[in-house]
């Protein structure tokens, strides 16, 4: 371990080591989250949206007597 007369300024960091963690965390965490289906169900409702606008539009402009 080198000491602060060699020129090394010991300063805190937020790495915490693998001695000090808790097992119980890591574990918990399980597999990471698969957003694939979420993007794809909001593409879909972002389309059915869109059409939905177009609908109301040509309703709209129909019921409108100018």
């Amino acid at each position: 371990m080198a000491d602060a007369s060699q020129g090394e300024i010991n300063k805190p960091s937020a790495f915490i080591s693998e001695r000090h963690r808790n097992p119980a965390e890591t574990m918990a965490q399980g597999p990471k989250a698969s957003y694939l289906w979420a993007g794809l169900c909001a593409i879909v409702a972002t389309i059915v949206f869109g059409i939905l606008l177009a609908v109301l539009y040509m309703d709209w402009t129909a019921l409108n007597p100018a």
